[in-house]
């Protein structure tokens, strides 16, 4: 299902030599679980409004127009800022341009992104805690919400599941808890958001794009888009 999307029941059943009854269970524990969602006739890993693509899904989509924005959202950082990333794939693509930054301090619950920053001498390095969740390999809960609450940064790289006209959404209520803490311990603000996610729907509603200083997005958001953007006074960056 990660390679392709959607997988159908029967494919499954011939494939792994075990019954449609069989395959049913096992899509449901696999939907409880959080890592699919079953539809007719199968399943798939594709979002929508209560349910967010795997981590590993997320990141094998829309690379190219995510490694545009990660480098335009990136000159908005002055050296030696503190800056937040949170835990999505997109705004993780920022990390590799700090690596020959001059000294920084980052702060992160994105546990891919911890990894990768800790090879860097140039980072200090601030881990969110809280409760962990695999399926967004992030931390997250009211612990994460607090350590939030006493810190303050320059600049925030967020991204979100889905933005509907101007206002923005996502489908975990516990990752728009976060991200709300995330805004409001930032001064610039930059969300960051390819053409994939617009007019998408998503169930919790995050807040209003005007929260946020910028938005980054890729060349293929339309100018019509790309225009209710910035009537709510943001600066929108076309990368």
């Amino acid at each position: 299902v990660v390679a392709s999307g959607f997988v159908s029941v029967d494919d499954l059943a011939e494939q792994l030599e075990v019954s449609r009854m069989t395959i049913h269970r096992d899509l449901d524990e696999l939907q409880q679980m959080g890592v699919l969602r079953k539809v007719r006739g199968g399943a798939s890993i594709n979002r929508s409004t209560q349910h967010e693509s795997d981590l590993h899904f997320r990141a094998t989509t829309a690379v190219a127009e995510k490694k545009r924005i990660a480098a335009a959202a990136v000159e908005l950082l002055n050296d030696g800022e503190v800056v937040i990333v949170d835990d999505s794939t997109t705004a993780g693509g920022v990390i590799p341009h700090l690596a020959k930054r001059p000294p920084m301090t980052v702060i992160t619950n994105f546990v891919p992104a911890v990894n990768q920053l800790v090879g860097y001498p140039n980072v200090n390095l601030i881990g969110l805690g809280g409760q962990y969740e695999p399926r967004y390999a992030a931390f997250l809960g009211k612990l994460c919400e607090d350590a939030l609450a006493d810190l303050y940064a320059d600049v925030l790289f967020c991204s979100t599941s889905s933005v509907r006209g101007t206002v923005l959404y996502h489908q975990d209520q516990r990752v728009v808890a976060v991200k709300r803490a995330m805004v409001r311990a930032a001064n610039v603000r930059v969300l960051m958001v390819d053409h994939t996610k617009i007019g998408q729907g998503a169930l919790y509603r995050l807040g209003d794009v005007e929260e946020f200083t910028h938005v980054v997005v890729d060349d293929a958001v339309t100018p019509e888009q790309r225009a209710a953007l910035e009537e709510r006074g943001v600066t929108v960056i076309v990368a």
